[in-house]
């Protein structure tokens, strides 16, 4: 989500801290039409879910890198499953089944620190909001069976994981073939982006495969791992 995502996970984080420690909570198996605010450990994976409570929205843990999500009818909402720290030389797979009628994204979303930056690659998305449109073209790279484009913003006076009133760029890597299995190769993201100009920070914060939606319905299932 463009323009949401980075108040997602400072709102996340602050929720968090004052309403339930980190990975106290049980998502798994959950049947509730909103599932609670929640980040933490879950089988061996970290995994995050927020939500904005606009939209009728399920995020439930599944065994290891499993989860799932559902949403209907508007609101917001960002919710996987991956590690915390991040890694530069991460290869992941994932697999499983990615449908929506409107907005939404399936994809790789951290943030660095020293400087901050927040990423998005994008594997599949949904509806007219192709994320590469009003970002700055920084070319474009070849791997993993498809050509993605690079390109970057600048977020000004935003909230981030280091509090409000936070500057920032966004770099993204847009997937030009959908999909919702595959393998992505961080490593060589994240050198084409430095190649191109797009610095990343020296601390990673996270690394997970979300799905992500905004006024629109959708279901994902996917299972996320680290095949390093």
């Amino acid at each position: 989500m463009v323009f949401f995502t980075s108040v997602f996970a400072a709102v996340l984080a602050a929720l968090c801290a004052f309403a339930v420690p980190a990975g106290t909570t049980d998502l798994s198996n959950s049947t509730r039409t909103r599932t609670p605010i929640s980040e933490g450990m879950h089988d061996g994976f970290f995994y995050s879910w927020w939500t904005d409570g606009g939209a009728s929205a399920t995020y439930t843990n599944g065994p290891k890198g499993q989860f799932s999500v559902t949403w209907d009818n508007g609101g917001s909402l960002l919710g996987g499953k991956g590690w915390k720290p991040g890694s530069r030389t991460r290869v992941l797979a994932y697999t499983g089944t990615f449908n929506s009628t409107g907005d939404s994204y399936l994809a790789v979303h951290g943030w660095t620190q020293n400087p901050l930056v927040e990423y998005y690659i994008v594997e599949h998305f949904g509806g007219p909001s192709n994320p590469f449109i009003g970002a700055i073209n920084k070319g474009s790279i070849t791997v993993d069976g498809s050509m993605y484009d690079m390109g970057v913003r600048t977020r000004v006076n935003q909230i981030s994981i280091d509090g409000p009133g936070s500057t920032f760029q966004q770099f993204w890597s847009v997937r030009r073939s959908k999909r919702s299995s595959g393998t992505v190769d961080l490593r060589a993201h994240f050198r084409a982006w430095e190649g191109a100009g797009m610095r990343l920070g020296a601390g990673h914060y996270y690394q997970v495969l979300v799905c992500e939606g905004w006024f629109s319905s959708g279901s994902c299932n996917m299972t996320v791992s680290d095949v390093n």
